[in-house]
């Protein structure tokens, strides 16, 4: 059975950042990953901060998020694979590709 993830632009009080959202064999939350900059082609890289799962719902939602923590736009979604230290990607309308989690630094390849 295929996993599926999520990439959420989220923005707060004008900032924005990425919320990266991954369904984890047999857990009912997402594991979730807030990167500074969303990652486009190889090696790019950016700094990211592993957030409390959230719940299975944001797979599918937009919108105002509750508590006055602004709003979620999906940007990409599909399926998704974990490799180690890292996760590939498959979106559902592009080539898929492999982000890198190590430290405190995200990289696409």
């Amino acid at each position: 059975m295929a996993l599926s993830y999520v990439i959420l632009e989220h923005t707060v009080n004008g900032t924005k950042h990425f919320d990266l959202m991954l369904e984890v064999p047999g857990k009912e939350k997402l594991r979730t990953l807030q990167l500074q900059a969303r990652l486009l082609k190889p090696g790019d890289t950016c700094e990211f901060k592993e957030l409390e799962p959230h719940r299975r719902a944001y797979l599918e939602y937009e919108g105002e998020v509750s508590g006055g923590r602004g709003q979620v736009k999906r940007v990409e979604r599909g399926t998704c694979e974990a490799l180690g230290k890292s996760v590939l990607l498959s979106p559902e309308s592009a080539v898929c590709y492999r982000i890198e989690i190590a430290d405190d630094r995200a990289a696409r390849w």
